[in-house]
């Protein structure tokens, strides 16, 4: 274990368990400066070797990783039950937030070893489909049930955990969609001119822009077909991909096979704060064939970049009913939208840009998700 703060402390704790440190950074902020300063704030990783630099950017009084391996992380866990244990021996905290399953099972497991029952567990769910198997349905009802409140990162993913069988009432499941910190976002944006010197596109080339990790569920084989009908029409066109993945080779060796040229797809990698270089793009594209909730499209909206996304999970609730949402999987579909967003007028192109803008400023915006949360909590 490593990170734990040698001081005492009194008042009010919320405890953090996350599997790993990973690009839900910004999420886990969220999540932290929800709660009042009185609040002594640690966040635990179960997974990877400590961080020295984390501090800069997680903003929690005490961050520990517990560098678990994956053995140690299977079957019943005693290890990282044990470990949890101490902490929450230590720390006393008022309330869990546990990230994803094995976090919550892990934190439950610790508070039933220590006969703890005042101390509620509120497991997030960001992802759809996640407790339908017959072994967590079992867990959920008999070991989660009596400990645990659950928070799906959309109401379709809330709809999802009352469907599995846990036993819980409306009221002890919240949809909570992640919020956006607007002024902050808008002030760490690169220009126009220096989002797209960086990514190495020129000024007048119209560009499509994705970001997101580079996995089955994103779909980007489709985005690529999609683009690759645009890029018929329009030949200076050009499809930015920011992210990576285990899909990666698949997805370049798909550009290879489309023959479409190295500067007509830009794979970016993987970048800090990914937002920052939204500037560059005409488009935002995201053709998932599955989402929770898509926090990348409040950030485009944020950043008045139009958008054109598919029909799946929470992106729905994110846009406007009236969006045009495109079937996922539907190249051809994709591909029409695409070109009609890129060949908007200028007033067309204001007119839906603003009214994403001042949807997130009504709806997604942090003072609203900290609020919901913390009349959640309480």
């Amino acid at each position: 274990m490593t990170g734990e703060k040698e001081s005492t402390h009194s008042g009010k704790v919320v405890l953090q368990v996350r599997y790993r440190d990973d690009v839900l950074r910004t999420t886990c902020n969220q999540y932290l400066d929800a709660f009042p300063d009185d609040f002594y704030k640690v966040v635990v990783f179960l997974t990877e070797d400590e961080k020295p630099d984390i501090n800069k950017t997680l903003f929690a009084d005490e961050i520990i990783f517990l560098e678990l391996n994956q053995r140690q992380l299977k079957g019943l866990r005693r290890h990282a039950r044990k470990e949890l244990e101490q902490i929450i021996k230590r720390i006393k905290p008022t309330l869990i937030i546990a990230h994803r399953w094995k976090a919550t099972t892990i934190a439950v497991a610790a508070l039933r070893e220590l006969s703890i029952k005042d101390i509620t567990v509120f497991s997030i769910v960001h992802a759809l489909c996640q407790l339908q198997s017959l072994s967590r349905r079992l867990v959920g009802r008999f070991f989660l049930k009596s400990y645990c409140r659950f928070i799906g990162v959309s109401e379709a993913v809330r709809q999802d955990i009352l469907q599995a069988g846990f036993g819980f009432t409306p009221e002890n499941v919240l949809a909570l969609p992640n919020g956006v910190d607007i002024e902050k976002t808008r002030a760490s944006l690169l220009s126009r001119a220096e989002a797209r010197k960086l990514l190495g596109i020129l000024s007048e080339v119209p560009v499509v822009g994705h970001i997101g990790r580079l996995v089955r569920a994103k779909d980007q084989k489709t985005l690529i077909a999609a683009f690759a009908q645009v890029y018929k029409t329009l030949p200076s066109a050009c499809l930015v991909i920011i992210g990576a993945g285990h899909f990666e080779n698949d997805l370049k060796d798909q550009v290879k096979s489309l023959q479409l040229p190295d500067s007509a797809v830009i794979f970016a990698g993987a970048k800090d704060n990914a937002v920052r270089f939204m500037p560059a793009f005409d488009v935002f594209a995201l053709t998932s064939i599955a989402e929770g909730f898509p926090r990348v499209l409040l950030e485009a909206m944020v950043c008045e970049i139009p958008i054109v996304a598919t029909d799946r999970g929470g992106i729905s609730e994110v846009l406007e009913a009236d969006a045009k949402l495109c079937q996922a999987g539907d190249v051809d579909g994709i591909a029409r939208r695409l070109l009609e967003v890129l060949q908007l007028d200028w007033k067309s192109r204001q007119k839906l840009v603003t009214a994403g803008s001042e949807r997130v400023v009504e709806n997604f915006s942090s003072d609203i998700f900290r609020k919901r949360l913390l009349k959640f909590v309480q």
